[in-house]
């Protein structure tokens, strides 16, 4: 079983020994509570923006020989590359292992957000939403259009409900994440686009907090399939493209709370940095 973070950020506020931590426990909690504990495999779809680069660098030291990340007093992990340039396997010491899959996450010019998944492809911001995914699958990336605070309401609704019709069904993919509160609905788009058939990706979709740092792996979705683990980027984009798939989501939203509260944290984090 693949226990898969569809919308996972890496940000120099966290600690990545921490960070890696707390995703094998998620993850291992989310396949307890379906009997699949010692048979499951995480599965981590990072999506960095255009001035992150925690992937490249992390290949990087790979390739000067240094495959530890944290220190061996505290354990630490041991880092691989695979068979494909565009995931990593981040192993423990007993042996259970994840996988990190390279992402990009591009700002569109009506400023929603679109997710490349499983690509370290270069993709520029700025471009109209419609060309903005079709560079995404030109890439052989896979398409997600994020739920975002405020981001798809007004103006900006208007735009992803004309390419959702243009488009209905096929190739890409609408997003979930954890800091949606419960109270705000993921929207119906089925009403304004009859026929409409689009698959939903969930992900925990981490706020720039050192508090968030634990929420990696706690929001997502599950999947029964055959997988490559040479190349579990490929194997993955194989599986959602395929016709009759079904990702199974798990995790809670956000209470209106500590919506409330990261909200107003993330004003006076950003002044801070």
């Amino acid at each position: 079983m693949l226990v898969v973070d569809a919308h996972v950020h890496i940000y120099p506020c966290f600690d990545l020994p921490e960070y890696f931590s707390a995703a094998f426990s998620n993850c291992l909690q989310v396949a307890r509570n379906v009997g699949y504990d010692r048979s499951h495999i995480p599965v981590l779809l990072l999506t960095e923006g255009r001035r992150q680069r925690v992937y490249q660098d992390i290949q990087a030291e790979i390739k000067k020989g240094n495959t530890r990340i944290g220190n061996e007093e505290t354990g630490g992990y041991r880092v691989f590359a695979t068979e494909e340039d565009g995931s990593l396997r981040i192993e423990k010491e007993d042996g259970r292992f994840l996988f990190l899959v390279a992402g990009r996450q591009i700002v569109t010019s009506e400023q929603l957000e679109v997710l490349a998944l499983s690509t370290v492809s270069e993709i520029p911001d700025g471009l109209p939403l419609e060309k903005t995914v079709a560079v995404v699958e030109k890439n052989r990336a896979i398409p997600v259009i994020p739920w975002g605070f405020r981001k798809w309401s007004g103006r900006r609704r208007h735009v992803l409900t004309e390419f959702l019709a243009s488009r209905r069904e096929g190739g890409f993919f609408l997003g979930d994440n954890g800091g949606r509160p419960t109270l705000l609905r993921f929207p119906d788009f089925g009403r304004e686009v009859p026929g409409l058939s689009l698959k939903v990706l969930p992900g925990s979709d981490a706020l720039p907090l050192p508090s968030e740092l634990k929420k990696v792996g706690s929001f997502g979705f599950t999947l029964q399939e055959e997988f490559t683990l040479g190349r579990p980027g490929e194997a993955l984009k194989r599986i959602l493209l395929k016709r009759g798939v079904e990702p199974t989501p798990f995790g809670s939203h956000e209470n209106l709370y500590r919506f409330a509260w990261n909200q107003m944290n993330l004003r006076i984090w950003k002044h801070r940095i």
